[in-house]
């Protein structure tokens, strides 16, 4: 082979030219044994004697076989002195000094050790056997990382946590016996170890209610809180306790436990004798201040329990002279037993401001509801129908000639066919347009998707000349889709349902705001 027609050699040419594998090659160059190209792009052709006299040292001092890893080089040591050699004897031999390491390999953030093949065929049986020996000697005096959780009766997180505080020995993913002894022996950490309620009521061997009578009297109160994930956007505050604390709810000493345990469910729990009772819960406190105020003020008072962020939502019917903001804050901050929660309570409220909006939208004379059918999305319309917000009745329920044909899609949705609109008789969009400006004369125009309806009716609109229309304009038009979502506490868009007919999706429209009108 000959230098190319530019006059130098490039490293996988040269490396092919002079008999190295391209391995062998780049680990000769980065050792700086290479002469300097002679070349902005690679080696001059006289350059290539000096190369091939290298040759011989760079096999000498890397080998002829690419490193490999430890796997590899087990297999390989195994097969050859007849023994039962493990990954981790090859890195146990070079920590011994047996053996170094030739390269490194780099995958997703791991490094893994490489080893020439010479070397380990170097090594003898009597290097190898006290590895493998020792191996065994730890495996009989260790156990895995799951089997010491379990031992404890830990969770793995909280075993390696203190693992980690302890400088605990870890190898082959094992632990020594003796070290699992002595954590299992050691009172103070057993006694500061945190549990959740459930485990605290495991360890009084009681119910979850009589602990939770417990710490409603005070008697015990979390060392510290948990966030666990309990969604993809949401997380709950878990209360932790420390088990010394627990095991001391067993010493009170007006609290026989016997009889505790003994309560069958639904009975009286006696811990509730020594307390004067349950305490009222948050949702009982928070319900009730909303009953009294709204008495109070002649107003109805709503809330909604959101379990994602654990936050009850207050809202209430806003009236002529009646509380605003600032009121009901105050009187939240004027009673101690609700004032504890307010951290837990969110004033106003999207699914409040729905509950509005739908009352409001349903006054006689208030507004219309419309939709429309299309011969595809966006396209020109093809059937049209409006009611009346408060009353239900159908103000307009006509099929319209879009002048064009309907789309496969369309037609798939909606059924419509080109033959209905087309035939006799069938108005075209200018005539119906002079209807629906009187039946929606001095009403907001509610829709499903308000933003869709209102750009196909100007879009048709401006198709027949018509360029300035009242129902292009943003404020005659309500949206019911997103008002819906909020009273559902939704993330997401929900469906209207109707069947993809004008008349019936109007109707399912005024189904869902009358269902709004309730908290």
């Amino acid at each position: 082979m000959t230098a190319n027609t530019r006059g130098y050699f490039g490293s996988l040419v040269l490396a092919d030219e002079v008999g190295l594998a391209r391995w062998q090659f780049e680990r000769a160059e980065a050792a700086g044994m290479l002469p300097k190209p002679g070349h902005a792009r690679g080696w001059l052709p006289e350059q290539l004697d000096a190369v091939r006299q290298l040759v011989p040292v760079i096999v000498e001092k890397f080998g002829s076989e690419h490193p490999i890893g430890a796997s590899r080089c087990a297999d390989r040591l195994g097969q050859r002195l007849d023994l039962t050699v493990e990954p981790a004897d090859i890195a146990a031999l070079a920590k011994a000094g047996h053996l170094t390491v030739a390269d490194v390999f780099e995958k997703k953030g791991r490094s893994y050790d490489l080893y020439a093949p010479a070397d380990i065929d170097a090594l003898t049986t009597e290097q190898v056997q006290p590895v493998i020996d020792e191996r065994a000697t730890w495996l009989d005096r260790s156990l895995s990382l799951d089997e010491a959780a379990t031992t404890l009766g830990w969770h793995y997180r909280e075993l390696n946590t203190v693992i980690t505080q302890r400088g605990i020995e870890v190898r082959l993913r094992r632990v020594a016996r003796a070290d699992v002894d002595a954590l299992a022996d050691d009172e103070q950490l057993r006694a500061d170890r945190l549990v959740t309620a459930d485990n605290a009521a495991a360890l009084l061997d009681a119910d979850r209610r009589h602990f939770d009578i417990c710490v409603e009297a005070g008697w015990i109160t979390p060392k510290t809180h948990h966030d666990k994930e309990i969604s993809r956007y949401s997380t709950v505050s878990v209360p932790l306790y420390r088990t010394g604390d627990v095991e001391a709810l067993l010493d009170l000493p007006d609290v026989n436990w016997h009889e505790v345990r003994e309560t069958p469910k639904g009975k009286r729990s006696p811990l509730l004798d020594l307390v004067g009772g349950r305490a009222p819960t948050r949702a009982k406190v928070i319900r009730a201040f909303l009953r009294d105020y709204g008495t109070e003020h002649s107003i109805e008072m709503w809330a909604w329990w959101v379990p994602g962020p654990d936050v009850w939502e207050i809202d209430w019917e806003r009236v002529d002279g009646g509380p605003d903001k600032p009121d009901v804050l105050a009187a939240i901050q004027a009673r101690p037993a609700v004032h504890r929660y307010l951290g837990d309570m969110q004033l106003h409220s999207a699914a409040g401001a729905a509950v509005r909006f739908a009352r409001a939208m349903l006054e006689p004379g208030r507004a219309v509801i419309l939709d429309t059918e299309t011969t595809d999305l966006h396209g020109a319309i093809c059937e049209i129908a409006v009611i009346d917000a408060c009353t239900g009745k159908t103000l307009l329920d006509t099929l319209v000639n879009p002048g064009v044909p309907i789309q496969p899609g369309a037609q798939a949705v909606h059924g419509i066919l080109d033959s209905e609109v087309t035939a006799p008789g069938v108005p075209d969009w200018p005539t119906v347009y002079k209807r629906l400006l009187r039946v929606t004369k001095d009403r907001i125009v509610l829709a499903y998707n308000a933003d869709y309806d209102r750009g196909v009716i100007t879009a048709d609109c401006h198709k027949h000349g018509i360029r300035r229309t009242r129902l292009a304009d943003l404020g005659h038009w309500a949206d019911v889709m997103l008002p819906r979502s909020d009273h559902a506490h939704s993330r997401r868009w929900l469906p209207n349902g109707g069947g993809h007919r004008a008349l019936g999706d109007v109707e399912q429209t005024r189904q869902h705001l009358l269902r709004m009108t309730a908290p």
